[in-house]
């Protein structure tokens, strides 16, 4: 009976696979990327210790310390399981971690403490996250809530929600799906990438994370793919930023940016040049189609002997509208550059630019001017009927090759929530 149960799990994940693809004429992840969970359930409600296995659907469990699933073993998690954290324990994977929840059962991973996380949003993390080493096989969360991360590790640092890293040979890492998930209320960066890795980030909602610091999506050191239809709310430093490395220039970290929309960004971040979108020493970027609303700063294509590497990196149909008027609001200068002054990204034609709250306000069904302290997400960020950003969008721009997650198009509209219904079907809410 259990392997029958099994069986009809992995069935059920296929089969919804397929059946996403079919509604939204997307090519869905290749079967080939789908690893079935792990033979066994984990016998008990409570997890910590070196474990292998899987949770059962519709169950509860408490992490009750730090759980490893060693290399050659799997985790897998099922639909509608809801994992607490009693405290400042963290998940590490250096197996295969399947993680697949579906839109009417997803997974949630939490916090004991989850009233007193909201009501101190930005202040303390209360449990470590996932922790993924970069040699890990094979890593698949889809439809799944990861909530009020960023407590300490051993040097008092916040933990990332999401952090892959380890060591790998060249092309020789992990591959990574993480889409159609929720992030909300962790105190540091909420996914970070380092090493040479494969991944797909897509139709993701990520909201409200870091406190004075942390990039919502922070890629570092080789890792390449596609960042595609997610929204962005309120990162402490910047939302999207790529980087190799000043002195190891290869390999490069590379990612296809596109259809992305990034709001109310950037503000907390003090005493460094952050923007809603960062291309940093020896990185490359494909960068369409995104709207950028109300961050302290647009695109950033860094120039320096060990900047952006322009050669492979491309840009165009971007909306940037700045919330504060330019001309009238010199002592707000920092906050009104598109494209970062001196740097190598300069305003294109097809892109929308724009300045004040007015502007600001005539992109979303409903735009929230809450930018700096940004605790409660009131957006609607679907496009207005009269939206700039409504076919202002590319379909012929050139992306790197990657095929690992569901294959998302450029769409002729910007951002995650396209009028034709083939974008991100996640919309913000205020609370977890």
């Amino acid at each position: 009976m259990r392997n029958f149960i099994l069986f009809l799990f992995v069935t059920g994940i296929l089969t919804y696979s397929l059946s996403s693809c079919k509604k939204s004429e997307e090519t869905s992840t290749s079967t080939n990327d789908i690893k079935p969970p792990a033979g066994t359930y984990i016998k008990g409600s409570h997890l910590k210790g070196t474990l292998k296995g899987s949770l059962k659907p519709d169950s509860v469990y408490y992490l009750d310390g730090d759980m490893i699933v060693n290399k050659a073993d799997s985790f897998g998690v099922s639909p509608g399981v809801k994992v607490i954290a009693t405290g400042n324990y963290r998940i590490e994977i250096a197996g295969t971690l399947i993680c697949n929840g579906t839109e009417s059962k997803p997974i949630t991973f939490t916090t004991s403490s989850e009233a007193i996380a909201y009501a101190n949003l930005g202040q303390s993390g209360y449990w470590g996250g996932f922790l993924i080493d970069s040699t890990s096989l094979f890593v698949s969360v889809t439809y799944t809530h990861i909530n009020y991360t960023g407590g300490p590790d051993l040097t008092g640092s916040a933990q990332a929600s999401f952090d892959v890293e380890g060591s790998q040979q060249f092309n020789g890492g992990a591959k990574i799906i993480f889409e159609d998930n929720w992030m909300f209320g962790g105190i540091d960066d909420g996914i970070h990438l380092v090493g040479d890795i494969t991944c797909s980030i897509k139709r993701n909602v990520l909201q409200r994370l870091g406190g004075s610091d942390g990039d919502l999506i922070n890629i570092k050191k080789g890792a390449h793919g596609d960042i595609a239809f997610n929204y962005i709310y309120s990162s402490a430093n910047s939302g999207i930023k790529l980087n190799t490395s000043k002195t190891v220039p290869l390999p490069e970290t590379r990612f296809n940016i596109y259809n992305n929309t990034i709001v109310n960004g950037n503000w907390r971040k003090i005493g460094e040049l952050s923007s809603a979108i960062y291309l940093d020493a020896n990185s490359a970027g494909k960068v369409y189609n995104n709207i950028i609303v109300g961050c302290r700063n647009g695109i950033h294509l860094a120039k320096s002997a060990t900047g952006c590497d322009m050669s492979n990196t491309s840009y165009s149909n971007n909306l940037m509208y700045m919330y504060y008027a330019q001309a009238s609001d010199s002592s707000n200068v920092e906050t009104n550059n598109p494209y970062i002054q001196g740097s190598n990204g300069v305003s294109q034609p097809t892109d929308k630019i724009a300045f004040g709250l007015t502007a600001c306000g005539t992109v979303f069904t409903h735009y929230d001017t809450d930018i700096k302290v940004c605790n409660l997400d009131h957006n609607v960020p679907s496009l207005a009927s009269a939206s700039p950003a409504l076919n202002a969008g590319t379909t012929s721009g050139t992306l790197f090759p990657y095929a690992i997650g569901s294959s998302m198009p450029l769409n002729k509209d910007m951002g995650a929530y396209t009028s034709d219904g083939h974008g991100n079907k996640h919309l913000p809410t205020q609370k977890p």
